[in-house]
């Protein structure tokens, strides 16, 4: 079994796989001593330490404190409040702590592999979830400073609004592969388990985004589409990744929900 993402004890029989092909993110065997254990790809990596806090833990908060700004950012009294320009640099501010969740979500990958900093692990599927979210994070940090500067009308829908609709693509194709990885299939309803409310909220979000983006839209006397539209999505896709983000934190502080009762096999990634 060379194609499978952990070494298998000597002597394991009963070998099933899980996983939307031609991924594979759930092994179960029986070990040589006839007891049957499960590995899955997104628990084995999450499950948070016996003391303390885990990676988990702290991607969790990143992405809470980002998902603040991008909740109040569009709320008219708070822009009101606080003036035009320091709305913006909400939302920057906000972005970067995306991108230093987004960071640390592929790292964990990466680390669950065996690397350090950076891998390339093309048939794990949660290393292309980390890997495209990072890039959207990276969009979202261009397009938000570029809400800071005062830029000529014919340079928005270049340097403002395709960096916003590019990262919305993003958010929205990892939020679909994490799902994926999380129920082991492209489409699963699984309300049971932690990492499924978790990773079907980051998609609402990312959904959220990319309607934001459609209403953020500028036309070609410089209006946008729907404010209405663009405010309330980025309101409301902030909203579902700030829950995902307290529901995460609370992941990396217990061991995951996704993992079915039993032994649970260690990670022992193939290099």
């Amino acid at each position: 079994m060379s194609d499978l993402p952990i070494r298998l004890p000597e002597g394991a029989t009963d070998v099933v796989t899980d996983g939307p092909a031609p991924f594979v993110t759930g092994v179960r065997y029986r070990g040589p001593d006839g007891v049957l254990v499960r590995w899955e790809a997104r628990a084995s990596r999450r499950v948070a330490p016996a003391h303390g806090r885990g990676l988990t833990w702290w991607i969790g908060l990143l992405f809470a404190i980002g998902a603040t700004a991008f909740v109040v950012g569009p709320i008219p009294a708070y822009t009101h409040a606080v003036g035009a320009r320091a709305d913006a640099l909400t939302y920057f501010v906000g972005s970067l702590f995306f991108t230093a969740g987004g960071y640390l979500t592929y790292l964990q990958v990466v680390r669950a592999s065996g690397r350090r900093w950076f891998g390339w692990l093309p048939r794990a599927l949660g290393f292309w979830a980390a890997t495209v979210q990072l890039v959207g994070t990276l969009y979202f940090n261009v397009t938000t400073f570029a809400g800071l500067l005062d830029l000529p009308a014919d340079l928005d829908e270049r340097v403002v609004w395709r960096p916003d609709a590019i990262g919305s693509v993003c958010f929205l194709v990892a939020s679909a592969i994490a799902f994926a990885e999380a129920g082991h299939r492209w489409w699963s309803w699984r309300p049971g388990h932690l990492d499924w409310h978790i990773t079907a909220l980051n998609m609402w979000g990312s959904i959220f985004f990319g309607l934001s983006a459609i209403g953020a839209h500028i036309g070609p006397d410089g209006s946008l589409t729907s404010v209405q539209l663009a405010n309330g999505g980025t309101f409301a896709g902030a909203l579902c990744f700030l829950v995902g983000a307290v529901l995460t934190m609370s992941e990396g502080r217990a061991a995951s929900s996704g993992a079915d009762p039993g032994p649970v096999a260690p990670p022992r990634p193939r290099r």
